[in-house]
């Protein structure tokens, strides 16, 4: 019985040191309430989006043939001479020209397999090819590049066969015999190459707007971009593609004009003539432009046009979109607004000093600073080395005091 009373008295005794203990705390952090945030480095763009077209000097390709196949890869870029189109006179002269070529390429990838050291490979050498085989078919599935998947297909056909020189044997011979029997002297007759009088890039995608070319963005303004983002035409009937004349192109984009101002300076005053655009289809994916020419204000618009003489063939598949046009990208560490301090304006410039407190050790330090950015709730920031040595500079990673009370340079805090 007297153990259980010793046992209450001590518990309230503990008890009550709680209580007094919570208390002092919540009345100190209610005299001088400390708030701190850490210091991170992050990056701020200042941007607007922009509707518009592109515009390249391109050449729709006519043909008068049935059918039509590429000899050249999306983008590739051809010379004047080069074959790279041919003509069939029927579907199955088509097909049976791509089962020619996969036959060549197989028989190819055979004669030099069975001329390696005889024949002869280790399985761990086959095994290991073998995996990069797949690697390889994985990349180009990824990639939805059909030429380098059919590539890696028949390789790894050959592949499965290393090791086995009869095998191999066996294997050439059929597809030889298959190759005579296919095609011949008539299967010939009826394929045609198709050599280009340009130079240019090849893309085998139309939408009816290649006949606009970069002369017209003489005579663009805002109303006629805006009818062409709202017109939608036909491809042309009997088009193989389009040739892309150089490798310059560019974006004419309706810009408002509380933005044209920013371009301006770029494009008339001190500041560097470079943005970088992102379209809408290409998330991710940074173009860096010019500014080419500012029309004159429209209800509020201006017609900017942009030029680039990269990512030509990242690009190709575009021409009615949208884009973010970022003209200033800010660095900085984050400083909430509540932790950034003034001091007193300069005598002869006027400009007041910044700067913000940090928490080292239970010890505020004063550390200035140069305003960057300012975001809705926050500021970018770099350390102001002329008013601060390399010790006393603010870093990333340091602890930034957002609210106290009594806050200056050297106060302690427990």
């Amino acid at each position: 019985m007297q153990r259980a009373s010793f046992t209450k008295v001590i518990s309230i005794i503990l008890c009550g040191f709680l209580l007094i203990y919570f208390g002092v705390n919540l009345v100190q952090s209610a005299r001088n309430p400390l708030r701190t945030a850490p210091a991170i480095t992050m990056q701020s763009e200042d941007s607007f989006f922009a509707p518009g077209v592109l515009i390249r000097d391109e050449t729709v390709i006519n043909v008068r043939y049935p059918v039509v196949a590429a000899l050249v890869r999306e983008g590739e870029r051809v010379s004047v001479g080069m074959a790279y189109l041919v003509s069939y006179a029927s579907e199955a002269d088509r097909e049976r020209e791509m089962r020619r070529g996969q036959l060549e390429q197989e028989i190819a990838g055979l004669e030099l397999r069975l001329a390696a050291d005889g024949g002869l490979h280790t399985t761990a050498s086959v095994e290991a090819e073998i995996r990069q085989g797949i690697r390889d078919l994985g990349f180009a599935a990824r990639q939805g590049d059909l030429g380098q998947l059919e590539d890696q297909t028949i390789a790894l056909r050959t592949l499965a066969l290393a090791g086995d020189r009869e095998g191999l044997a066996r294997r050439l011979e059929t597809l030889e015999s298959e190759l005579e029997t296919l095609f011949g002297a008539a299967a010939a007759a009826n394929v045609t190459p198709i050599v280009a009088d340009r130079a240019g890039v090849y893309s085998a995608r139309l939408d009816g707007y290649e006949s606009l070319s970069p002369a017209d963005l003489e005579r663009f303004d805002v109303e006629i971009v805006r009818e062409i983002l709202e017109r939608r035409v036909s491809p042309p009937q009997h088009g193989a593609g389009k040739l892309i004349a150089g490798s310059v192109w560019y974006y004419a984009a309706i810009v408002p004009e509380a933005e044209a101002g920013h371009l301006a300076e770029r494009l008339v005053g001190s500041l560097p003539n470079r943005v970088t655009v992102i379209f809408s289809e290409l998330a991710g994916v940074e173009i860096p432009m010019r500014i080419h020419s500012l029309g004159v204000p429209q209800d509020g618009y201006r017609l900017a046009v942009f030029s680039a003489n990269t990512a030509l063939t990242e690009t190709m598949g575009l021409r009615q979109t949208e884009a973010r046009i970022v003209y200033d990208t800010f660095t900085g560490i984050r400083v909430p607004h509540e932790a950034l301090h003034r001091g007193e304006p300069n005598a002869e410039t006027g400009i007041a000093p910044a700067y913000v407190f940090t928490l080292t050790v239970g010890t505020a330090e004063q550390r200035f600073v140069t305003v960057l950015f300012e975001g809705p709730d926050y500021y970018l920031v770099r350390p102001d080395m002329s008013r601060s040595t390399d010790a006393g500079a603010l870093r990333d990673g340091n602890t930034i005091i957002v609210r106290a009370r009594d806050l200056y340079d050297g106060r302690v805090f427990r």
